[in-house]
């Protein structure tokens, strides 16, 4: 406190002198100073936006995996990690209410003020703006396709203006996928009129899938635009399946036959580090924060679960020992060990979620053969690999229903902590079968249909006599 008024004394003293002092923050850059370098300061800008969706993800993780029952975030000092998702979770502030809003805003806004330098700029070739725009243009879209994960029904707002206070309008889901799939597909342009190279650097987790070059960032982009696409699909787009499909034929994914062990992680990670100044992996086996993510109870009772070789190998034996834990009211046995350590990468996508879009997209295009044949491949190349028994509902599945069953299953084992299984459930209108297990009833838990908008998003919009969007006081969910 004496360092505090210490300081306030010298800036009273300053002033009454009659001084100016300028002082600069060199960790703030300004607008005017990007201009004078806009190549140097795009550059760095766009890192930027790749480093601050990273960040992002792990938050995502922690808070999808709560409100989905694949994990508890029992942070031993605050139940309400796991009462704000699990019971709360109507409230604007509870914990968790909000997850996804203002981070990925804040990273969307980075980008806009991106692109506006970019556009402006004499500084830089047609095709170096043409590949700063493509990406930048694909992770917006990732960023508002997480927004939308999070909020469902709710909607959310697509437009970004200059005026950093304007109050602009949430559309509707539909409306929010629609604006992500043509973003999507405006950044393909782009980036097919960016050249050979970037002249801004791509992190090394992007070059898994050899998305250092505007050809390989194409393929990344393709296989966000399949994600988009199937969950479109899901929610009664009646040519998205098809497009799904066709975005898929532009990215890595491995035909049926050659799919396996190999290359099922072959996709595009974020990356974590300890160094100084760096993010580590915040959700992982490791670390202070990673050692509150529990197993949720529900994961363990899956039916043939235990011998599954993808729930041994991220949950179960495969798992270093941990201690049980026990918070308001509920327990479980076990921590995941998804991500081992704190430098661990979390992939964004990989070749095991595109071909299970494939099996979606195929089912539901009608080529039902061709969809029981990739989850088989994905049963018996991440299921049972290492001597295990993959878990299975329908084999076969004789219809749409078991289908989805069956997909939901497949699509819950395969991509354990990559921030589905809610977003999952919630499409196909299954968000009941999250709130059976009996400690989560008895505590009065029940299933979050949506992520509500937080305080802060309510009270602006109620200040200037906006309408309350739905889950804002005024405009409560059912």
């Amino acid at each position: 406190m004496r360092r505090i008024l210490a300081s306030l004394a010298t800036v009273a003293a300053v002033t009454l002198a009659g001084c100016k002092l300028d002082l600069t923050n060199p960790n703030n850059p300004t607008l005017g100073g990007a201009l004078s370098n806009p190549r140097a300061a795009t550059s760095r800008m766009i890192v930027g936006v790749l480093s601050t969706y990273r960040v992002n993800r792990t938050d995502q993780i922690r808070a999808f995996g709560s409100f989905g029952r694949e994990t508890y975030y029992m942070f031993i000092t605050d139940g309400r990690f796991i009462t704000g998702p699990l019971k709360d979770w109507r409230q604007n502030n509870s914990f968790d209410a909000g997850t996804q809003w203002a981070g990925r805003y804040g990273n969307y806004r980075n980008a806009y003020a991106a692109t506006a330098i970019v556009n402006a700029t004499t500084a830089l070739t047609d095709a170096e703006k043409h590949g700063a725009l493509g990406v930048l243009k694909t992770i917006i879209a990732l960023d508002m396709l997480h927004v939308i994960e999070a909020r469902g029904t709710i909607g959310a707002v697509v437009d970004m203006t200059d005026d950093v206070n304007a109050v602009l309008p949430v559309v509707s889901q539909d409306s929010v996928y629609s604006w992500i799939s043509a973003k999507l597909d405006e950044a393909q342009t782009d980036l097919a009129a960016a050249g050979t190279t970037f002249y801004f650097p791509i992190y090394s987790g992007f070059g898994v899938g050899v998305a250092s070059t505007p050809a390989g960032f194409t393929q990344f982009n393709r296989a966000i635009k399949a994600r988009v696409a199937a969950k479109r699909g899901s929610l009664g787009c009646a040519t998205c399946y098809a497009a799904a499909l066709t975005a898929l034929g532009g990215t890595w994914v491995s035909t049926t036959a050659a799919f396996d062990s190999t290359n099922r992680d072959n996709g595009t990670y974020t990356i974590y580090s300890t160094a100084a100044g760096d993010a580590p992996n915040t959700v992982a086996f490791t670390g202070s924060v990673g050692s509150d993510e529990y197993v949720h109870p529900g994961i363990d009772s899956i039916a043939g679960v235990a011998t599954d070789d993808r729930y041994r190998r991220k949950i179960s034996t495969g798992c270093p020992a941990s201690n049980p834990r026990s918070e308001v009211g509920v327990s479980s046995s076990h921590r995941p060990c998804t991500y081992g350590s704190t430098i661990t990468s979390i992939p964004i996508i990989r070749n095991e979620e595109l071909v299970l879009l494939r099996a979606e997209a195929e089912w539901f295009t009608g080529n039902q053969a061709g969809a029981i044949a990739d989850l088989a491949a994905v049963r018996a190349q991440s299921g049972a690999t290492k001597g295990g028994t993959a878990a299975v509902a329908f084999a076969a599945p004789a219809n749409n229903a078991d289908f989805v069953t069956e997909l939901l299953l497949q699509r819950t084992l395969s991509l354990y902590q990559e921030g589905h299984r809610w977003p999952d459930y919630r499409r196909f209108n299954r968000l009941a079968a999250l709130g059976t297990l009996p400690q989560d009833v008895t505590a009065g838990f029940t299933v979050a249909v949506a992520s509500v908008l937080p305080n802060q998003e309510c009270d602006a919009r109620a200040r200037v006599g906006a309408a309350a969007p739905l889950s804002c006081p005024g405009n409560a969910l059912p």
